[in-house]
């Protein structure tokens, strides 16, 4: 039994009470009693049975994450109302009086009891805990400032201190010079900006934080030069994996088979292990591919552009830095206007139409290019210029005073083929449309660009720039649930977006003293970033008997999103009234943001130009891991059930299967909570247990409940993701997940997809590819599996054979990528 009580935490002298005013933990402390007060006589809800309805995940999740400990570890709370309590008081005791921290630590109270809404889980495991100095931002993203050691062992610094709060950070690795460039030290050249990722990583699995390891996310431009390093760094062996096998040769114990597995567990264990990674994407790179795609490698392409002057070289510099992206072209300043197959073709067209004419060996010189890979005819008799390209051609690009300029004309599609066999294989990494990313990015426009984003990927970041994130359990706002009269509750949403928008805006106050850098608490200060998301979208659809992927739930999904971001902007333009705008909001500047033009309703703009606005950004959708584990989906005859979808997902699947030792080994079928809280209402227990095969289900349950993450297809779980992206001002975290067998080339497609429905990023998953946290009924023996396991011999043409296995990326003449399993199974039919 513990010694210490939440009374005697009020008393306890440590770095977090020595750094708050006393006045607030006063005022935390005095709200606290009041609502246990309230509570205890029954003013405030508690539940009259187990909360959890002694759910084993959510249960476990609550004590090992965000139940408070004492400062020898031993459990202060003992069942989620007593966090709700302690959260609602700490981020409500930031209000001006007694009264509205009253009024207000009731109201958040009510609300986390109900499950509206969740908060990151750094609020649910850090507000309030007196005893440890943690940070109430799930994540940051920091700047390296300059292309030197000292910069990027401040970055590592920063870093630590971030995953010494709690929270974790983004780096961006496109400043630092490119391997093989010129140092001017002891070293000849420079090792590149990847070979300092490991740096950011090893300081991130070093780092603890109760039981878990800080987040990282590394990115870079995809005009640096080393991105092609960048996309091999975790799948290309490096000198530790080497030195591994090396020895593991030398014993003699293992058989090739065996080797070529343990090469690929190594790999993926030891190389820039504690990161996930991102290429930021241009609109002018996704271009060049789509070129390619559709001109092959030949082809001359003839673009009118606006009469500007050429920018030859582009330079770092502290105005202009690298992490706010190389330059790269504005492709809606571009008109495709001919293509042709050759230099002659080409200059006849030039002579006759402008007098002008391109040598071949002007347009092999990458010198006489623009930064942005095209050779400019500049006509001096007309009101615009020419760009000349061959289709697919990318310029990587580095300069800067100490480095000098650094030019490599490629092919698009050769970073695009490495990055998607890369995804393939082990869905990495990851991609982000940075050109729409910042152009869309409402802080942009008030002068804070970002920079990165946080390590999930849903919130761009200015350097210092954090993410509190929340989210709506849009599962808790349906009435009448399961019959024909199910409706949304407007005016609840309504009512309780706008408490998530106060609740996360006290979070920033908070925050103001709790982040763990100087210029963290500075960023949070001026921007006060939210990060209000939604969770249990397939929850509400199943309560509303729609399927997730219908017209009527796209319909639906664009009006919840919509109503979500006019409310959050409106209370937003409410508190700046009632408590003060953002320190840094410029109404003629921010209104150029494109968002703020597209997304908000006339209402809502008039009222943010007559009042300003409290937060410069607002929305996002998250992964919402853990806290989708522990909301509550519907209530029920004295019983919660726990879980709900994650983020704007599908259900993963309908059920999951345990064997149970106390039964005889039997199996029985977990079913998702919605979908067993129907089961229950309508009394199919028994029927259900008597299924053996998935078919039988169909007969017992509504066709929409099978629209899992598996049966939708990527070109709707685009177009959805597209949808809600119009409504959010930051970015979305979604992932789409393909089976085993797809052809790369699918990959390919779905990114491209994404790209013109203009997402800021999106997630592929192929199942297989890495070992994953959650998985559908395992299938083994099939015939791409069996596949893998074989060795074929390949005529790839007249001079060239290989050997691969089933699974083995090859590229095929026409520029597309497939498998030998795919490349032998067309074979065969076309033999047939």
């Amino acid at each position: 039994m513990s010694d210490y009580s939440m009374e005697n935490m009020f008393e306890h002298q440590g770095k977090l009470t020595g750094m708050v005013k006393k006045r607030l933990l006063t005022a935390y402390r005095d709200l606290y009693l009041y609502l246990r007060e309230e509570r205890d006589k029954g003013n405030l809800p508690v539940s009259d049975f187990d909360y959890l309805s002694e759910d084993e995940l959510a249960t476990n999740i609550y004590k090992n994450k965000y139940y408070l400990r004492d400062p020898e570890g031993e459990l202060l709370e003992f069942r989620p109302e007593d966090a709700f309590l302690r959260i609602a008081a700490f981020v409500a005791a930031v209000e001006n009086d007694t009264a509205s921290r009253q009024k207000w630590g009731k109201a958040f109270y009510k609300d986390l009891f109900e499950s509206h809404f969740l908060p990151g889980g750094r609020v649910l495991a850090g507000a309030g805990d007196l005893y440890r100095l943690k940070t109430l931002a799930n994540c940051f993203a920091t700047v390296i400032a300059e292309d030197d050691i000292e910069s990027i062992y401040d970055s590592a610094y920063e870093c630590a201190r971030t995953y010494s709060f709690g929270g974790g950070i983004g780096v961006d690795m496109t400043p630092l010079r490119p391997r093989n460039s010129i140092v001017h030290n002891a070293s000849d050249s420079s090792t590149g900006a990847v070979s300092f990722m490991e740096l950011f990583s090893l300081t991130t699995g070093l780092i603890g934080q109760s039981g878990r390891r800080g987040a990282l996310m590394l990115t870079i431009d995809v005009k640096h030069p080393d991105i092609l390093d960048f996309i091999d760094v975790k799948r290309k062996p490096n000198w530790v994996t080497g030195q591994i096998m090396e020895q593991a040769r030398w014993s003699q114990h293992y058989n090739e088979s065996q080797l070529k597995e343990m090469e690929k567990l190594v790999t993926e264990n030891t190389q820039v292990r504690f990161a996930n990674t991102s290429i930021k994407v241009s609109d002018e790179f996704m271009q060049a591919v789509e070129e390619q795609n559709n001109y092959g490698s030949r082809k001359l392409l003839l673009y009118r552009r606006d009469k500007r002057e050429v920018l030859k070289h582009a330079p770092q510099t502290k105005k202009h830095h690298y992490s706010e992206g190389i330059p790269s072209r504005d492709i809606e300043e571009y008109q495709l206007l001919q293509d042709f197959a050759d230099l002659e073709e080409l200059n006849n067209w030039l002579l006759e139409e402008h007098g002008v004419e391109v040598s071949g060996e002007a347009l092999r010189d990458v010198n006489q290019r623009d930064v942005y890979g095209d050779y400019v005819l500049q006509l001096a008799s007309s009101d615009h210029d020419l760009a000349v390209r061959y289709s697919g051609d990318f310029l990587l690009y580095y300069a800067s005073d100490d480095v000098g300029e650094i030019r490599e004309l490629i092919k698009a599609r050769t970073i695009w083929n490495s990055f998607v066999e890369s995804n393939y294989r082990s869905a990495e990494p990851g991609l982000m449309f940075w050109s729409h990313m910042t152009k869309h990015s409402p802080s942009n426009y008030v002068g804070r660009p970002i920079i990165s984003t946080n390590p999930c990927a849903e919130i761009p970041l200015e350097d210092g720039g954090a993410c509190n994130l929340a989210a709506l359990n849009l599962s808790r706002f349906v009435n009448d649930g399961f019959t024909e009269k199910a409706e949304i509750d407007w005016k609840r949403l309504e009512k309780v977006a706008s408490d998530v928008i106060r609740f996360l805006d006290n979070v920033v106050t908070w925050n103001n003293i709790l982040n763990p850098l100087e210029k963290q608490k500075k960023a949070a200060a001026e921007t006060r970033r939210l990060g209000l998301g939604v969770m249990g979208i397939a929850d509400l659809f199943y309560q509303l008997g729609v399927s997730y992927d219908s017209d009527e739930g796209i319909e639906m999904i664009d009006r919840i999103m919509k109503f979500i971001a006019n409310s959050a902007y409106s209370t937003s333009a409410h508190l700046a009234s009632e408590k003060s705008p953002s320190d840094i909001f410029d109404y003629e500047s921010y209104i150029e943001n494109p968002f703020y033009k597209t997304a908000l309703t006339k209402e809502t703009q008039e009222l943010i130009h007559n009042r300003g606005l409290r937060n410069i950004a607002l929305l996002t959708i998250a992964p919402t891991g853990s806290i989708s584990n522990i909301a509550v989906s519907y209530c029920g005859d004295k019983r919660n059930y726990i879980g709900v979808s994650g983020g704007v997902e599908p259900v993963f699947a309908l059920y999951y299967v345990r064997r149970s030792e106390s039964f005889e080994n039997k199996k029985f079928k977990i079913f998702h909570s919605t979908v067993q809280a129907y089961i229950d209402r309508n009394q199919l227990e028994d029927k259900i247990a008597f299924t053996e095969k998935a078919e039988e289900l169909r007969t017992l349950l509504p066709d929409y409940f099978f629209r899992t993450a598996h049966e939708i297809t990527p070109a709707r779980r685009v177009e959805i993701q597209g949808v809600c992206q119009r409504s959010v001002d930051h970015s979305i975290s979604s992932t789409v997940n393909l089976p085993e067998d797809i052809s790369p080339e699918v990959i390919s497609s779905v990114y491209l997809d994404a790209w013109h429905h203009n997402l800021k990023g999106i997630t592929i998953y192929r199942d297989g590819s890495r070992y994953p946290i959650l998985t559908v009924d395992e299938k083994t023996g099939t015939p791409f599996q069996e596949s893998c396991k074989k060795t074929y011999r390949i005529q790839m043409s007249a001079d060239e054979e290989i050997d691969a296995h089933g699974d083995e990326v090859i590229l095929l003449d026409d520029g597309s990528l497939t498998t030998v399993y795919h490349f032998v199974n067309r074979l065969q039919a076309e033999n047939n």
